[in-house]
């Protein structure tokens, strides 16, 4: 009896470490740095730190917050399981130029599948960090939209732009269409909505640049919005949004407001 209990505890302990393994989410920051930062030494840092939940329950809108503790001047988002056109690992989301330190940022991201989600960060003498965490979700990525092009023509680039003293939270309305999503609209058959998303994004206050980001694709969700630390706001916000068609908009914000 004793034996035979040993027996199942062995092949329940041997389930259960097969399943850990199997479970694992996949460290791909090695073909991360091969794809976006080739060449480059980068080095753990638990300066940068997350404020995430560890699973999702909608892979096209999963909150992704974190904190840069020290003065960078560039900061780089990487999802890496999501798809990307570019051939290589993980999908840029975007690229940042923080004005401030210590540094919050909030946005939401697109996730395919169970991945890490790497920040990269690079110092005014050009060395590079990085910290990451692993998120559970799925189906953020080549999942079917109901797509109502006049509906999204109607609204596209209008924006909402709060502040307080050094925070700022820009809201803008934009499909951020990533190449990979099935327009389930279209009865005559599925096809693919071609790539429509943000390319740049400047803020300034008073006409000085207080935040200002590069995306590479469409791994920001849907009507993105972004939340971050900045200097003391003096004046008046406003945001220029340009997208991969070449369209710009402009949003406005007055202290009168």
């Amino acid at each position: 009896m004793k034996k035979t209990y040993l027996i199942i505890s062995a092949i329940l302990l041997s389930i259960f470490i097969n399943f850990s393994v199997y479970a694992e989410t996949p460290n791909l920051l090695d073909g991360v740095i091969d794809k976006y930062f080739k060449g480059k030494v980068l080095t753990k840092s638990e300066d940068i730190t997350f404020d995430v939940a560890k699973r999702a329950l909608d892979g096209t809108q999963v909150p992704f917050k974190f904190t840069a503790n020290k003065k960078y001047k560039n900061i780089s988002v990487v999802v890496e399981g999501n798809p990307h056109q570019l051939p290589g690992i993980g999908s840029l989301a975007l690229t940042m130029h923080p004005k401030v330190a210590p540094f919050t940022f909030e946005t939401h991201i697109r996730m395919e599948q169970d991945s890490y989600v790497d920040v990269i960060a690079e110092d005014e003498n050009g060395k590079f960090f990085y910290n990451q965490v692993a998120i559970r979700s799925a189906g953020g990525c080549s999942a079917g939209v109901t797509y109502d092009a006049d509906a999204v023509l109607k609204e596209v680039g209008k924006m909402k732009i709060l502040n307080t003293d050094n925070r700022a939270s820009i809201f803008i309305k934009h499909p951020q269409h990533n190449g990979f999503q099935a327009n389930l609209s279209n009865y005559t058959g599925l096809y693919i909505l071609p790539e429509w998303h943000l390319n740049s994004v400047s803020v300034t206050d008073d006409e000085k640049e207080i935040w200002s980001a590069e995306f590479g694709g469409g791994s920001t969700a849907e009507n993105p919005f972004f939340i971050f630390d900045t200097q003391k706001i003096k004046g008046d916000l406003k945001v220029v949004a340009v997208d991969n068609q070449g369209k710009q908009y402009v949003g406005k914000k007055s202290l009168i407001n």
